[in-house]
């Protein structure tokens, strides 16, 4: 039995291996409850059929899913031994002046070891620092100052520098060892708004940080000039008939626009349930909100309801032709959200969304993870260089989307997404923007751009990490969790003759039979004599013989 069962395993083993050789490694999660399910549906056709599963059983969860047919595990894998890093971001203090870098480092082992964290700035090495993890523990490091225009950190773990340190055991999954995080943009960025005035608008924007806030009336629009050096234009009351190449925020549209189209004004209507994982809302309590009057506007195709009415849209946002844009339906004079909290965490949030200041939304993709990338009209496409270096170019969509859709995120690093402008002719430098300042003095024309915003005038830095504790726990387990969701179940007799390997048996035997008719009728004179002598040995035959004689 032993020696049946030893063979077994060997046969099995070759199987797998002539099967696994193909497979390429990949920094993507799993999904064995879909696996689970695909391989019973499989199992079902045929007879005696089982699932064998071959896994570590590190994973925290079990499968939801319950097997019809028998299942096995052969379990992988005999330390837990690893260390990685649980978490990296960069958030900007309320200033905005200071960068400040968090990070996690966990120990899945269940010994003490040290290790070295070490700190890149754009590659370049700024800080080290030695840790020594408990078992079973996490140390979180908090690097208040980063090098000034920084765009990517970059955190790695290393053997511990120390003489003293406790190296502990090896580091058996390298792959969680290193983790990116992409920087805020700290440059200066210029916001002109367009209008009568509005005191609220004026204030919530002067409490931003890297802010600077200009202000024209809509008389003095058409004359206005280096519009192009704006990064955000705010419409109060007044949409102009040619609506500039940036990002926008309107309040109020008095007319119909590429912005949206307007019905007319309602001065009764019902406010709806807003969505409360909406990025503008974070934050935001709107449960007190009162509004005198309001245009009425239908949702543009580009954009998403973010303060739904009875009768249209009270507020939405989106990418209208690869721009970030928000439209307040409602003039804000006309309501009580200036006068309340919600007001400058809401304006905080826009800005977030339309100048890039949002910090999580620089946050890491998990690997896998298809990223929209806003691309400009007319565009030839979007290039996307991977961290190893390769390229790819991805066309604009044929529907003339304003965003294309990355998917090849599956190794780990940073990625930069450039648009490829259409061929256009030369044009004259851009004058210096004419707008009077209402916030600050005249920004320094030497302010270098940011990274990281994703705009249509410059790149978009993303990163990939593997920030999965499910990933990082190499601790192997024993498979009887796995085992359970199978079941022996008999054979209906009902489905017999449904299965792919039914009838076999019984073409064996007729294969046979016709064998051996084939092979009686080529000898038949030879089958004739055999028969005639043992019809002479028969017993009966030659005692019937002797008393006839």
């Amino acid at each position: 039995a032993a020696t049946e069962t030893a063979g077994d395993a060997a046969l099995v083993g070759d199987h797998l291996g002539v099967s696994l050789e193909p497979v390429e490694a990949s920094t993507s999660a799993s999904d064995l409850t879909d696996a689970l399910k695909l391989a019973n549906s499989l199992a079902k056709r045929a007879r005696g059929a089982e699932v064998l599963v071959v896994t570590d059983d590190a994973f925290s969860t079990s499968p939801d899913v319950a097997l019809e047919v028998p299942l096995r595990v052969l379990t992988v894998g005999r330390e837990r031994d690893n260390q990685a890093i649980a978490a990296l971001a960069v958030r900007a203090d309320p200033s905005g002046l200071k960068r400040t870098l968090f990070v996690s480092v966990a120990n899945y082992s269940a010994s003490m070891v040290g290790r070295s964290l070490q700190i890149l700035a754009d590659g370049v090495p700024v800080t080290a620092r030695d840790l020594f993890l408990q078992p079973l523990t996490r140390a979180d490091v908090v690097i208040d100052e980063l090098p000034a225009g920084t765009a990517v950190v970059e955190a790695r773990l290393t053997p511990a520098t120390a003489d003293d340190a406790p190296t502990g055991p090896p580091d058996y999954l390298p792959l969680d060892d290193a983790a990116w995080a992409i920087v805020p943009p700290d440059r200066l960025r210029r916001v002109l708004l367009v209008g009568p005035g509005n005191v609220y608008i004026q204030n919530a924007f002067a409490l931003l940080p890297n802010v600077e806030l200009y202000g024209a009336t809509a008389a003095q629009w058409p004359t206005t000039t280096g519009k192009d050096k704006f990064d955000l234009i705010v419409f109060d009351g007044f949409v102009p008939a040619d609506l500039p190449n940036k990002p926008i925020l309107a309040f109020a549209p008095p007319q119909t626009s590429p912005l949206g189209v307007v019905l007319g004004t309602l001065a009764e209507f019902g406010m709806g349930q807003p969505e409360v994982n909406d990025p503008l809302l974070r934050g935001v309590d709107l449960t007190r909100l009162h509004i005198a009057q309001t245009q009425q506007m239908e949702l543009p195709s580009w954009a998403r309801a973010v303060l739904p009415g009875s009768d249209g849209p009270l507020m939405y946002a989106g990418v209208r032709d690869a721009l970030p844009t928000a439209v307040f339906a409602f003039d804000i004079r006309d309501s009580d959200l200036p006068l309340q909290v919600a007001w400058p965490i809401m304006v905080s949030n826009l800005a977030g969304e339309l100048l890039g200041l949002n910090s999580a939304a620089l946050d890491p993709l998990a690997p896998s993870s298809p990223i929209d990338i806003p691309i400009t009209p007319g565009a030839q496409g979007v290039r996307v260089t991977l961290p190893d270096g390769t390229v790819e170019i991805l066309p604009p969509g044929a529907t003339g989307a304003s965003s294309v859709t990355f998917v090849t995120t599956r190794q780990l690093g940073v990625y930069r997404a450039e648009v490829i402008p259409a061929p256009a002719p030369s044009a004259s430098p851009g004058a210096s923007p004419t707008a009077s300042p209402t916030a600050s003095p005249t920004p320094d024309p030497s302010a270098s751009p940011g990274t990281g915003v994703g705009t249509q005038d410059e790149p978009l830095l993303f990163a990939v990490d593997l920030f999965s504790s499910d990933e990082s726990n190499i601790r192997p387990g024993d498979g009887a969790r796995l085992v359970a969701l199978g079941t022996d179940v008999p054979v209906d007799p009902a489905d017999v003759g449904t299965a792919r390997d039914e009838f076999w048996p019984l073409l064996a035997a007729l294969t046979l039979l016709f064998l051996v008719i084939e092979w009686l009728v080529y000898e038949r004179d030879g089958a004739r004599r055999v028969l005639n002598g043992l019809r002479g040995l028969n017993p009966l035959r030659r005692r019937s013989a002797g008393k006839t004689a």
